[in-house]
């Protein structure tokens, strides 16, 4: 709901300020004071005008404050995701510099200028006669017809089949290969898998082969350097290890024969003539192991060149080639699962698929027979409105192969304002009143809580008065009850009907328009005055009072 604008420099306004109320405002006054200007000036504040030439004073900025209280949880959810939220407030603010540099801001945070419309027509639908009013679109007259037949319920079991569908279709483009793909990713996880299984060792396998080769292929050396140290344990010439500890045993004995004192060293020299004789059968024990096989030599240096070469075909060392033959294994095995998923969502795909359909069938033949009735409604209260020639038509085209959020159709709204001519869709209307009278009806009949919270209306009584006049007075006040109305009107029957009215004035001297909230007595003199002109009459203003009574 609009509950403030402030204008500064805009136009005809040199500077005002004016609060707004909930339930049906109208604004009245003469002609050229200016009615209109309050529209043109939310209209720039959303960024739907151009800001060149509407200064009224080039040298100084032009800015224009519209605040509004929301309430609608569709609009607060969506300042919320834009990052604008600020509780249940929204503040447009729209500054034009003297050097027409034009920024907008919402609750205080920069914005373009088509973020700022995006958000402004969820908040205010304008019907005037410049405006591209909302009740023009495919979408919203669809929209209309829904909100009037209630479709609600089926509309959202599509929209949670349409959002299921797309995981599928996601999950499906992650994992999906051709038949040719799969095919000839299953054949090489195979083969490699076979070729590892075959050839890969674990760690412990590998490091035994290692070791069994570069024994075997030092056999010969090995042989050499034993026998080395066997000749110098023991040999036939004397020179030999166990020859000197017998000799230095010899030697001990003698001192300990002399002094028992000595004994330990003797015991020690046995020990370590005890270790020679050890060493010397396990070099003995060792050599045994040393043998010279060629033929294995050469089956292992096959096996390890091989190993080798797959090694570097997986760019890791041989140990972890059994990693990467558990890695291929289950590589396979999610390519298996893959296929399995894969039928699996596109048979979940068909299901849903097949549930949109049997609800889309549904919402359209709804749509088709309950169309017929709001059409009867419409065209009946246009001709309540002075319309007496207006046919209005809904227009329902379907297409069975379409997967929309909101089914099969689409919907076009169809009028003919006179008999001579033809039915046409609503922007070939050429009539702004009408039009805005048409739309008025359509809100009347369709009107939800998702809606709008302010609607502002224009030119919708031109060409109207008597009767219909009163009767679009009472259809502006019912609507009234829903959201919050502003309306130019210069009908004195249709201002009577709002619960707040201001006066637009332009100022002789100053040329600059003015905006008044009216009270009772003054309300009463605006009336008679757009009853019976400048001069106000006792019949005039008993007729005022009337009115408002």
């Amino acid at each position: 709901m609009l509950t403030n604008i402030y204008i500064k420099n805009f136009a005809i306004i040199d500077e005002l300020e004016i609060d707004f109320y909930s339930k049906m405002s109208v604004l009245t006054g003469e002609t050229g004071a200016g009615k209109s200007i309050l529209i043109d000036a939310i209209n720039v504040v959303f960024g739907n005008k151009k800001t060149n030439k509407i200064s009224r004073n080039e040298s100084i900025d032009t800015e224009i404050i519209c605040q509004f209280k929301i309430s609608n949880n569709h609009i607060l959810s969506y300042l919320d995701e834009k990052g604008l939220a600020d509780n249940n407030e929204c503040i447009f603010r729209r500054k034009v510099s003297n050097k027409n540099i034009s920024k907008i801001y919402i609750n205080d945070k920069p914005v373009t200028s088509s973020t700022a419309k995006e958000i402004g027509s969820l908040i205010i639908d304008i019907h005037g006669q410049h405006e591209n009013q909302l009740i023009l679109s495919n979408e919203e007259q669809r929209k209309r017809l829904d909100n009037f037949i209630n479709i609600d319920n089926k509309k959202e079991k599509i929209r949670n089949i349409i959002s299921e569908i797309n995981i599928f279709k996601k999950s499906l483009l992650e994992n999906l290969l051709n038949d040719e793909d799969y095919n000839e990713k299953y054949s090489l996880l195979e083969y490699e898998i076979k070729q590892l299984e075959e050839l890969a060792l674990d760690p412990v396998e590998y490091e035994k082969i290692s070791e069994e080769f570069k024994k075997l292929n030092n056999a010969d050396f090995l042989n050499i350097k034993i026998d080395e140290c066997k000749n110098l344990l023991e040999s036939d010439n004397n020179g030999d290890i166990y020859s000197l500890f017998s000799h230095i045993n010899k030697n001990l004995e003698e001192i300990s024969g002399i002094d028992e004192n000595a004994n330990y060293i003797l015991d020690e020299n046995l020990q370590a003539l005890e270790i020679t004789k050890n060493l010397s059968r396990t070099l003995g024990k060792y050599s045994n192991t040393i043998r010279s096989d060629k033929e294995r030599l050469i089956i292992l240096n096959e096996k390890i060149l091989i190993l080798n070469n797959l090694a570097r075909k997986y760019n890791v060392s041989e140990k972890d080639l059994s990693q990467i033959l558990n890695s291929k294994k289950e590589q396979l095995e999610n390519l298996k699962n893959n296929k399995k998923n894969i039928e699996e969502n596109n048979l979940k795909i068909k299901n849903n698929l097949n549930e949109y359909h049997i609800i889309a069938q549904k919402i359209s033949e709804t749509r088709q027979k309950k169309s017929l009735l709001l059409e009867e409604k419409i065209s009946s209260e246009l001709i309540k409105l002075g319309m007496n020639d207006c046919k209005f038509k809904i227009d329902i085209s379907s297409d069975k192969s379409l997967i929309n959020k909101n089914g099969y159709d689409k919907v076009l709204f169809l009028i003919k304002t006179n008999k001579k001519s033809k039915l046409l869709p609503l922007s070939q209307i050429a009539s702004g009143g009408e039009l805005s009278r048409l739309s008025l009806v359509i809100q009347l009949e369709t009107r939800s809580n998702n809606d709008c919270e302010t609607m502002i209306f224009d030119e919708i009584d031109t060409g109207i008065g008597g009767a219909a006049a009163e009767v679009l007075g009472n259809h502006l006040s019912t609507l009234a009850e829903k959201t919050q109305v502003l309306c130019v009107t210069h009908l004195a029957q249709v201002a009577a009907k709002s619960k707040h009215h201001y006066l637009v004035s332009k100022d002789k001297n100053l040329s600059s328009t003015t905006l008044l909230y009216l009270d009772e007595d003054k309300r009463i003199n605006e009336l008679a005055r757009m009853i019976g002109g400048i001069e106000l009459t006792d019949k005039t203003l008993q007729f005022a009072k009337e009115l408002l009574s």
